[in-house]
């Protein structure tokens, strides 16, 4: 599946198709990694005063609100909130937990900005290994974790192997001699990187169909 295609299933499932219009995307990730025992976290999306993107802590009658001027910040402050005051710290290997029944309130407004509106996650030795392999079920765990430390901006190679096996076969090699060269998923980093040819391979047709 296209990394293009995951963003697009992330944003619609943070979208709420179908369900109530007052919930931001924020509010259906609060969902997921609390097991859905998340209570009196409210989320809003503001306009930015100083055009930056920025998140806010607040309470309000007695519940949490975090606010930002879109999405990803949001999700930002969540995890701002649920570390440094909650103490409740949603790891990269730990994506899910229940949440105690009371939330701590802030004691007073929080409010952080940035002015680098591009935060840059992943490199080519992390495409490989088991990651070559994950399902829209880790991936959507992987988006979530992405969106809580404010990454927008993620490196994708997915399908790079596919453009290889067009170019050579254009060029007149064999699929058998393109299998000698492309390397098996897990290894595609080190593939790129010239280090190694066809090592894990073969891989199989459907590998490139998908």
């Amino acid at each position: 599946m296209k990394f293009n295609l995951l963003i697009i299933l992330f944003l619609f499932i943070l979208s709420g198709a179908g369900c109530s219009h007052d919930k931001t995307p924020a509010d259906y990730l609060i969902s997921r990694i609390s097991n859905n025992t998340a209570k009196g976290i409210h989320t809003e999306i503001t306009a930015s005063d100083s055009g930056g993107d920025y998140f806010e802590i607040d309470q309000k009658d007695g519940n949490i609100i975090v606010r930002g001027n879109n999405a990803n910040n949001v999700a930002t402050g969540v995890n701002w909130y649920l570390k440094y005051v909650a103490g409740i710290h949603i790891s990269w290997n730990n994506l899910t937990q229940n949440f105690p029944e009371n939330l701590p309130l802030p004691e007073t407004k929080i409010r952080k900005e940035t002015t680098q509106n591009l935060r840059y996650y992943l490199n080519y030795c992390t495409f490989s290994y088991s990651m070559a392999f994950w399902d829209w079920a880790r991936w959507e765990k992987e988006l979530d974790w992405m969106a809580m430390h404010g990454i927008n901006l993620s490196l994708s190679i997915t399908g790079n192997e596919v453009v290889w096996y067009n170019l050579l076969k254009r060029l007149g090699y064999s699929k058998d001699e393109i299998n000698e060269f492309v390397a098996g998923p897990a290894f595609m980093a080190w593939w790129q990187m010239n280090n190694l040819e066809g090592w894990g391979g073969p891989n199989p047709d459907e590998w490139y169909k998908n």
